[in-house]
This record gives structure tokens, sequence and C-alpha cells, in this order.
């Protein structure tokens, strides 16, 4: 198995090798279709524990079946370039890992053109664009901020919608 130790940004505790290595087992004996998986990445979707819980649950409802990665992160760290059928483990703000998604399709857009269609795979409460673009300007510029970098309308993003293949509080 090959495991892809992806960026986290500042705000979650990294997981346990351990407890990714029992997770990934869970799920691999679960979920059939993960036999020839290579492998996975970790990632962290939130702000803080409350909007960590709250986008693990509307992954759960399945209401949310998408996330977006900026063309620059992989530039900056070591997180890949987004592919179709990536694993993905996703954790909660304190390292637990609780939902494995699998991309099903990427598409390249810039931040000052995203529109309505972009952003569909985002939750319900943060699908308009009112709400998505100052909810991400903020969210961005946090994660972009040790880098010396900050939102701009011709920043590029992928929009990577998945598909929920397992749920660790579920099993």
């Amino acid at each position: 198995m090959s495991t892809v130790e992806t960026y986290l940004p500042e705000g979650c505790t990294r997981p346990l090798r351990a407890d990714l290595d029992a997770f990934w087992a869970a799920a691999r004996a679960r979920v059939p279709a993960l036999a020839g998986a290579p492998g996975y990445q970790v990632r962290w979707i939130g702000l803080d524990a409350d909007s960590t819980r709250a986008i693990l649950d509307l992954i759960r409802a399945r209401d949310k079946t998408g996330t977006f990665t900026l063309h620059w992160i992989p530039e900056l760290t070591d997180q890949p370039v987004p592919a179709v059928g990536d694993c993905i483990v996703l954790i909660d703000i304190d390292g637990t890992p609780k939902l494995l998604v699998r991309t099903t399709r990427v598409h390249s857009t810039i931040f000052g053109a995203v529109t309505a269609a972009d952003i569909a795979v985002d939750g319900s409460p943060v699908r308009d664009l009112a709400v998505w673009k100052p909810l991400h300007t903020q969210y961005w510029n946090a994660i972009l901020a040790p880098f010396g970098r900050t939102v701009a309308d011709d920043m590029g993003f992928w929009v990577e919608a998945f598909e929920l293949l397992y749920d660790a509080d579920a099993a």
C-alpha cells in the first residue's frame, strides 16, 4: 500500500499511522472495490471542530459530493494534483480518520470565473455564490498566508467530485 502523506493546513492534528492503517484495512474489508486501490491521501476539510464535523455530516448525507484544491497547493506542498480514482481519507480535526471518498471527476476553473455549476458539489449551506466566494476567500487566505499568497481572481483551482465509499462511524 502506498500512502500519500499530503499537506495538512494548520488547525488539525496529524493522524497517527496506526489509526490510518486500521481505517484503511477496515475500509478495504468492507468495500470490495478497494481491493486494487494502491493507497490513499489524507485530508482535512474545515475551519474548526464544528465546521469539520458539519462537513463530514454533509458528506455522509451525500449532500456534499465534492471538494476543491487550489492549483498553488501542489506547487507549494507535497499534496498531489487531484486525479480521478484518488482515494482520500478525510480526518476529523483531532486526526481521527472518519470517511473514505474516491474522486470521480476533476475539472479546473479560476476563482474569478467560478459558477454555480462549479460549486454544485459543495454542501447545500454554501452552494450560493454569495456565500461560497466569501467563505472560500477566508478559508483559502488562511491556508495561503504561510506561503505569502492571497486569493486572487485569476487563481486556479480544481473542482473534485467524489463518492463516499466508507464511513468509520457507520461500520
